[in-house]
């Protein structure tokens, strides 16, 4: 081999030893440079991460400015629960209104700004402007408080439209029935509390509890996701669900209550009264059916009504109630056996009588003797007065308690009064026999016809209920009675009172339709300022139920100082309303009709009896 050739070898030998390591030499910078973007990138990566775990932490200023921004905190509505009637027609209601709002600052030409309101939503230009001048600086300035239905949809279009324009919705609590039982539904504040009426009673299950959820929005200004305000933008999250409050059923009926208030408001205007009172209760479990006031009261209008017509004078006004005491006195005695169904009483020839203690006590006119019977048809103080001081005080002061006076009656309506009646203790010494004809205790109207729940319920004394009972728990709550009398004597009390609207003190008011058992009432009203009663100050009561045999409806009615020139005796005033409303009522509940229940003689020697 030559040297040439052997040169040759040697260099194609060292070349083809070198090719390897030259082609891998370029995979080798690839592969640091990649390995050194990775790190770099990790690095940023961390150092992002730390920055945003920083942000959150520790967030700049400028930062929360730009987010505050873009994360909108807001109330989600939840309704309060209605009021209805034992029919589930709607007392009172809540639903969404919406008002309109613009954003002054967005508006560019305030004029022509008003005018399209006008045009388009029928707004006045003259108070947009005067509303947008008032808070130039503000963004949100209330154009229209309350948007009517007709001008809903056109807002709606206008704030799709402009910028500076938008619609907010708010709850409004409606009294669909205006004035109708308005002092017993009451009304609410602004933020939905219940301050009067079955609206305080009962604000704890008819209370809603309001939601609230964060909303993310871009740059314009669109909702983009609800967030977690207190975790960071952007993080999913759950809200705060919103619950409505619950419905209450209460125990009126709204057919009953319109035509109690009918009959109140006829009465009341025919004999000039200044207010008035009927009271509705079924006996047999205590369920208050319609309590009707005089003056009304629209809760709607709360704000602009005087006080004193917005109280619920059913178990907030006190007053004596007269001879309508009588028949509680009258069924006790005779129980007890004071005194005897046919035994005769002397009521003097003279119309008045001297007691032991105390000044002398009148009829409204001679009566004689009496049966004991005939002492509560013919409606005699005396008589009444002469079994009273028999019975004692203790005695009488038990029988009152038993029948629930002295106390509130556990009706829940708010504001209720118990009563007076001065513990035994106190009596002066004319109280044993005033206080059995219904002076020197006073009452609310209420609790008086509550009193006469053992009348009519084979002498079970019955509490009111104003709320329909639900569950089992309120069923029994609802049970509790508390025996009075015997079925007996409240039977016998029944059929005396029976006889006083067929030939006593009720005759003017007596049903030919069915039979109809009651006791009148004339009392007077104390005077506050000098003291003693008013002069021409009177209060007409009648307390009375039907059909006498089986009482389905127990009924008070109160008209609280008629004008004395036209009548004020509880016979004439108060009775008839009371009747009337019962032949309405029997007939709308389909109580058959059916004859009174059998007189007793004697209607001849009663025709004197007047019409207190």
């Amino acid at each position: 081999m030559s040297a040439a050739d052997a040169s040759s070898a040697s260099a194609s030998g060292a070349a083809t030893d070198a090719g390897p390591d030259a082609e891998a030499a370029p995979a080798r910078r690839a592969l640091l440079v990649s390995r050194g973007l990775m790190v770099l990138m990790s690095l940023a990566l961390v150092a992002l991460l730390g920055r945003v775990a920083q942000l959150q932490r520790t967030p700049d200023p400028r930062v929360l400015r730009v987010l505050d921004q873009q994360q909108t905190a807001g109330v989600l509505l939840a309704r309060r629960g209605p009021l209805v009637d034992r029919r589930g027609r709607t007392l009172a209601e809540t639903r969404v209104a919406w008002r309109l709002f613009v954003d002054p600052r967005l508006v560019e030409d305030h004029g022509i700004f008003s005018e399209t309101l006008t045009r388009r939503v029928g707004l006045d230009p003259v108070e947009v402007e005067r509303a947008m001048h008032r808070r130039p600086d503000s963004r949100y300035v209330i154009v229209a408080p309350r948007l009517a239905p007709a001008q809903l949809a056109a807002a709606r279009s206008l704030a799709s439209e402009l910028r500076a324009v938008a619609l907010e919705p708010y709850l409004v609590r409606d009294y669909p029935r205006g004035t109708t039982a308005g002092q017993v539904v009451g009304f609410t504040n602004s933020e939905g509390v219940g301050l009067e009426g079955m609206e305080a009673a009962a604000h704890a299950k008819l209370a809603a509890r309001a939601g609230r959820a964060t909303l993310l929005r871009d740059a314009g200004r669109r909702p983009l996701w609800l967030v977690d305000a207190s975790a960071g933008a952007g993080e999913p999250a759950a809200y705060d669900t919103p619950a409505d409050g619950r419905a209450v059923r209460l125990t009126l009926d709204l057919s009953l209550q319109e035509m109690a208030e009918d009959e109140l408001d006829r009465q009341v205007a025919a004999f000039g009264a200044g207010s008035g009172q009927l009271v509705v209760l079924d006996p047999r479990n205590g369920d208050v059916l319609a309590l009707a006031m005089w003056p009304r009261f629209d809760p709607a209008a709360a704000g602009t009504t005087r006080p004193e017509d917005r109280r619920n004078r059913v178990v907030a006004d006190v007053f004596e109630p007269g001879s309508v005491m009588k028949p509680l006195v009258w069924a006790a005695a005779t129980e007890a056996g004071a005194a005897r169904r046919e035994e005769v009483i002397d009521c003097t020839e003279k119309g008045w009588w001297k007691p032991e203690r105390g000044p002398v006590l009148k009829d409204s006119h001679p009566n004689g003797k009496l049966s004991w019977d005939e002492v509560l048809i013919q409606s005699s103080n005396i008589g009444i007065a002469k079994v009273a001081e028999r019975m004692g005080a203790e005695e009488v002061d038990r029988v009152l308690r038993a029948h629930g006076l002295g106390r509130p009656t556990g009706s829940g309506l708010p504001g209720e009064l118990g009563g007076i009646l001065r513990p035994v203790a106190g009596w002066s010494g004319t109280d044993l026999t005033r206080i059995p004809i219904g002076q020197a205790v006073a009452v609310t109207p209420l609790q008086m016809v509550v009193a006469y729940t053992p009348l009519a319920n084979d002498g079970r004394l019955v509490p009111p209920r104003m709320v329909t009972p639900t569950g089992p728990d309120e069923r029994r709550s609802a049970e509790i009675e508390r025996r009075v009398l015997s079925p007996e004597t409240a039977a016998a009390t029944r059929g005396v009172l029976r006889r006083v609207m067929a030939e006593g003190t009720g005759r003017r008011a007596d049903s030919d339709r069915w039979p109809v058992f009651g006791k009148t009432g004339t009392a007077q009203l104390p005077d506050l300022v000098k003291g003693g009663y008013k002069p021409g100050g009177y209060v007409a009561t009648f307390i009375g139920g039907a059909p006498a045999d089986a009482p389905r409806l127990l009924v008070g009615c109160f008209i609280h100082e008629p004008d004395v020139e036209i009548g004020y005796y509880g016979g004439s005033v108060a009775a008839p309303a009371a009747t009337r409303f019962m032949e309405r009522a029997l007939a709308y509940l389909g109580v058959p009709e059916g004859l009174p229940l059998p007189e007793a003689g004697r209607a001849g020697d009663l025709a004197r009896a007047d019409d207190r």
